[in-house]
């Protein structure tokens, strides 16, 4: 039996660390949504792996391993909740007060300093009387804080996420159309079944701590319900290339620039592309909604960076959103909305980023050794010199003699 709950859960975690791989090397599409489910499934193969120490006492060859991780049990509550937050809102970073979750993580990692330093005969001595003899209850933390409270902590932390993450998917569910509804159905089954698995885990976590003979041999059904957990989410991930491959993507609204209206009213998607403004109209018109669907969302990409690619027509100084509409046919108010959404900065911006790509892409050009900066800055698609420091340096976060000074020494 325990040579089956290893390969088991040796399986389940082998499945977590390739999803979580292809997420952050296959998947290119949503990549802050993508880190943070990797980040999850990583978490799962960690579980997987002390769950095979544990089983196979491999622990006692290694003891310092077994509190390294418990710090990521208290992230990963925090981390789901930021994933299903950013999937229905289409997010594309984290909020200003997001590192706060990280506080009981942290918090964590202090409580086990005691057995951090205790002399490796005491923590084989912990192991074996708080893991494998028979009659003993499993687990007693060995931190400052009791055993029970510890568990009882991570209990309630987790179990407060678990109600937010349902209280968003039915936010999105109560305030959004039966199409949008429609459209993200693939995306509302994933979050449920996600959350739900999570949720039975919890469930049974909380039996263990109400009832500790609730125990299956040497190791806890919450632990092997766990293991189930992160196979079953696995296989509906491969089940549902779609999320996995980046195929998919969801759906939400898309909050626009207001530089594309000038009343609040909108009468029809024909007058809106027929309408030009200008890149400096004021900013304090009411925000208006679009939705783009996941296929329109990949023809605007694959459209836009090919002829980034290809044409290069960001080295011209006088380009604007308006030569790209020109260029790509696109509504204006689509591609201000898409190069939002899709690269979570404005026009002029995402234009300067290519710029300085461009420079430095160049930098090692023979012919360049001649140019001075304000020939530099303008072969790059700036106005002027002044233009081409202030942009490369909020970008690069350097300015450019800094940036060719450092290149020059790497290379020495």
């Amino acid at each position: 039996m325990e040579v089956i709950n290893i390969s088991f859960h040796g399986v389940s975690g082998l499945l977590a660390s390739l999803a979580a791989a292809l997420l952050l090397w296959v998947n290119q599409e949503r990549k802050y949504n993508n880190r943070l489910l990797a980040f999850i499934l990583v978490i799962f193969a960690i579980q997987n792996f002390m769950f095979i120490l544990l089983s196979s006492r491999l622990i006692l060859e290694m003891p310092w391993m077994l509190r390294i991780f418990a710090p990521t049990t208290f992230l990963l509550g925090p981390v789901v909740f930021i994933y299903t937050r950013s999937v229905l809102n289409d997010e594309l970073k984290f909020r200003k007060y997001d590192w706060l979750l990280l506080i009981p993580a942290v918090l964590t990692l202090i409580n086990f300093i005691p057995y951090y330093f205790l002399p490796i005969r005491e923590k084989i001595s912990y192991l074996n009387t708080s893991f494998y003899k028979q009659g003993q209850i499993h687990d007693l933390a060995r931190g400052i804080l009791p055993g029970k409270l510890y568990y009882l902590i991570r209990i309630c932390w987790s179990g407060i996420f678990l109600f937010l993450n349902f209280q968003q998917i039915f936010r999105f569910r109560k305030k959004n159309t039966a199409e949008l509804l429609s459209k993200n159905k693939l995306l509302l089954n994933w979050l449920m079944t996600f959350n739900g698995m999570l949720l039975l885990v919890w469930m049974v976590t909380i039996l263990r701590l109400i009832n500790p003979s609730f125990i299956s041999s040497n190791l806890s059904i919450a632990d092997i319900l766990l293991g189930a957990t992160i196979l079953f989410v696995c296989l509906q991930l491969f089940f549902w290339p779609q999320i996995l491959y980046g195929v998919f993507k969801p759906i939400s609204t898309i909050i626009i620039d207001q530089e594309i209206a000038e009343s609040k009213d909108i009468p029809s998607v024909q007058t809106l592309s027929n309408t030009v403004h200008s890149d400096d109209m004021a900013e304090d018109t009411e925000k208006l909604p679009l939705t783009i669907s996941p296929e329109e969302q990949l023809e605007y990409k694959n459209l836009v960076e090919n002829l980034f690619r290809e044409k290069r027509p960001f080295l011209s100084p006088d380009y604007s959103l308006e030569k790209l509409v020109a260029d790509t046919h696109v509504p204006r108010y689509i591609l201000s909305a898409f190069i939002n959404r899709e690269y979570g900065m404005g026009f002029r911006e995402y234009l300067n980023r290519y710029r300085v790509d461009f420079f430095k892409a160049n930098l090692n050009d023979p012919l360049w050794d001649n140019f001075t900066l304000e020939a530099i800055a303008e072969k790059c698609g700036f106005n002027s010199r002044s233009t081409f420091i202030s942009n490369f340096k909020k970008i690069a976060g350097q300015t450019p003699s800094d940036f060719i000074k450092s290149s020059l020494g790497s290379r020495l």
